[in-house]
């Protein structure tokens, strides 16, 4: 596969991995239990947050191949299109939510979501003052400079399946699923 070029191209990317949420949700579900990372917190030390998980598919460009090793699917679906600055699943545990931060120093991103792993109660994400309500499997994408935070009131993990795009390529095709824009 190469990567997408056209509008259209890029348009049929994005439904691929829709079309295709079961088969990566199946393949979270079959490594629940193996390790995750604890993200680094926004305070001066960057304490690791155990309450913010992630699955790193690749991370600062780089890929992770024991994830891609456990997620071979999902890392086949993604190769080509994202700039995986950070790619890969965000697991937010039970009653917690994440520092409010952004991300300026990523440069000018577009981050996508697919929020697959969500449960029933009070579990959004917060950007500008407005919040979105994730629906299992619908895309979300928002541009990454804004003060954003997710959160979890509930008894249950929240797990997203998270791309970042280069907004100057991408914008035109996600722009449609940037709903709180």
């Amino acid at each position: 596969m190469t990567a997408p070029k056209t509008l259209k191209e890029k348009q049929d990317f994005l439904q691929r991995l829709v079309d295709n949420k079961d088969v990566i949700l199946q393949e979270y579900l079959d490594n629940l239990g193996k390790r995750t990372i604890a993200i680094p917190g926004y305070d001066e030390a960057s304490t690791p947050l155990q309450e913010w998980r992630a699955v790193a598919l690749w991370w600062d460009y780089e890929p992770w191949p024991i994830y891609q090793k456990w997620f071979p699917k999902s890392t086949e679906l993604v190769r080509e299109g994202p700039t995986h600055r950070a790619s890969g699943w965000l697991i937010l545990r039970p009653n917690s939510q994440t520092p409010k931060h952004t991300h300026h120093d990523w440069g000018n991103k577009i981050i996508m979501h697919l929020p697959l792993v969500i449960p029933e109660g009070d579990v959004g994400f917060w950007i500008d003052g407005k919040v979105h309500r994730w629906k299992h499997g619908e895309l979300f994408a928002f541009d990454i400079k804004k003060e954003h935070y997710g959160f979890n009131h509930t008894d249950k993990d929240r797990a997203i399946f998270v791309l970042d795009f280069d907004a100057d390529e991408w914008g035109d095709a996600l722009r449609p699923y940037m709903t709180l824009e």
